[in-house]
């Protein structure tokens, strides 16, 4: 089910433009614009939507397509956290140019926590979303 689907595979490349979005954020002194923040939701939507239009051309259940979009927000997400908390540990940056009114933390562990939590819950609203769009869809009805 995950290997046809591209699940994990997705999750990684997700990862990869996230993380690779946001470093361009924070190189150009924007990382505190919850704007530019949001827009990593257009990112996620697309890889979400890749994963479950495979998953449908697969002819897989709703739960099937279900469990392959959380695995790959799963997988793209515990990627990040980790990435974040060494970042966070190598180069020591000032905490309070990452906190916002949104996410509050004293400490780099407890701001990865909480942005892993914040990820985590809205990705998997938007995966549950996602599958409600393609609950009725016949593989020869998806591109």
């Amino acid at each position: 089910m995950l290997q046809r689907s591209n699940a994990i595979r997705n999750g990684v490349i997700l990862f990869i433009i996230l993380g690779v979005y946001f470093a361009i954020l924070d190189a150009l002194g924007l990382a505190d614009n919850i704007f530019l923040r949001l827009g990593n939701y257009i990112f996620i939507f697309l890889i979400i939507n890749n994963s479950l239009k495979s998953a449908v051309k697969n002819g897989e259940s709703y739960l099937n397509k279900l469990a392959i979009g959380v695995v790959t927000v799963f997988t793209a997400m515990t990627l990040g956290t980790i990435s974040l908390y060494i970042y966070f540990q190598i180069f020591e940056p000032d905490l309070d140019r990452y906190i916002s009114s949104v996410v509050k933390a004293n400490s780099y562990g407890g701001l990865c926590v909480a942005l892993y939590i914040q990820s985590l819950a809205s990705s998997f609203i938007l995966v549950f979303i996602m599958c409600q769009l393609y609950k009725n869809k016949k593989p020869n009805e998806v591109q």
